[in-house]
């Protein structure tokens, strides 16, 4: 082979592998761009959730918790959502971040969610159960029966709110890990988060099914004159409430399907929209609005949302880190 040749062959490598270059750039770009969007979502319905809060504090109680925490848990709430928002645009529209920034974004809302998610979903509600020893007027429960509801509507506010403050951390480490590698943490990383975030979907489900369940035995079929609360079960029609758990139940098990099996990523990612608007269709929007209770449609609308979307997401994340190892 004449030099001319190896050197027309040499360049020929340099132009593949600048390509090569740059698809994988394009690649990483786009990856970037839907993480950041996904971030920017669940941070904005962290944000909106604080705000919805905020507006609940001062509600008058049979035994009142503590409003002045509930106002500063809620505050908390709306900063660390705003924060997010403004990392997530700042990534996408001017592709400026950096480990360093997002890592200390990651520590202020571990520590403010988590505070949140203490004080709002676990003290109160559990407040609530210990000290209102009476079954409200004209609700044809015992007092173990109401108890029990109301502890499964604990459990599914767990779930949704879990899904909420975890889903957003989650997304800033994937960031994080980007910023630092140009990849996710691998494989067998993103199988752990689908396997975690299918099975809330899953229990949330099983909660939603279980509580509307014992309302419909003991209370009937409805439509109730006043709804039947458990945040964030709100039940007029508790048929309604019993179908949005199989919906919740249905997605959960899908994703955990999909985690092992390692196929039917699309077929599970539009199942799963289905099964949320469906969620929407029978636990949300009829209920709530029956209810008269605006402000909580939007906040339940939110929370199911993104307790469907992290299982989504993490779909699409699992999907690439398989495509990444297979092309290594």
């Amino acid at each position: 082979m004449s030099l001319e040749e190896q050197t027309r062959e040499a360049e020929i490598d340099v132009d593949v592998d600048i390509e090569e270059q740059k698809q994988g750039n394009l690649g990483s770009n786009a990856r970037l761009l839907v993480t950041a969007g996904v971030f920017a979502f669940v941070s904005y319905l962290v944000m909106n959730e604080g705000a919805v809060r905020s507006t609940l504090v001062g509600t008058p109680e049979p035994a009142a918790f503590n409003q002045t925490l509930l106002l500063v848990a809620a505050c908390g709430e709306i900063l660390f959502g705003l924060a997010g928002v403004i990392l997530a645009a700042a990534l996408a529209l001017f592709r400026y971040g950096s480990k360093m920034i997002t890592t200390g974004w990651l520590i202020m809302a571990f520590v403010l969610g988590w505070f949140v998610f203490t004080v709002w979903v676990l003290a109160q509600p559990i407040f609530n159960i210990a000290n209102i020893r009476e079954v409200p007027e004209g609700l044809p429960l015992t007092l173990s029966q109401y108890d029990a509801f109301r502890t499964y509507g604990l459990l599914a506010g767990i779930t949704w709110c879990f899904a909420l403050q975890g889903g957003q951390f989650m997304v800033g480490n994937v960031i994080r890990a980007m910023q630092a590698t140009g990849k996710s943490k691998g494989v067998g990383y993103s199988k752990i988060r689908l396997t975690m975030w299918s099975s809330n979907l899953a229990l949330s489900g099983l909660f939603f099914l279980i509580g509307g369940s014992i309302i419909r035995a003991n209370v009937g079929p409805g439509p109730y004159d006043a709804p039947v609360v458990s945040e964030p079960m709100v039940i007029i029609y508790p048929g309604l409430t019993i179908t949005a758990g199989v919906f919740q139940l249905i997605g959960g098990l899908m994703g955990i399907v999909v985690a092992y099996k390692k196929e039917w990523f699309a077929a599970c990612g539009a199942a799963l929209g289905f099964l949320w608007m469906g969620t929407l269709a029978s636990a949300v929007w009829p209920q709530t609005f029956i209810a008269g209770a605006a402000v909580g449609t939007t906040l339940l609308a939110g929370l199911s949302a993104v307790t469907f979307s992290n299982v989504a997401y993490s779909i699409h994340e699992y999907k690439m880190d398989l495509d990444e190892e297979l092309q290594a």
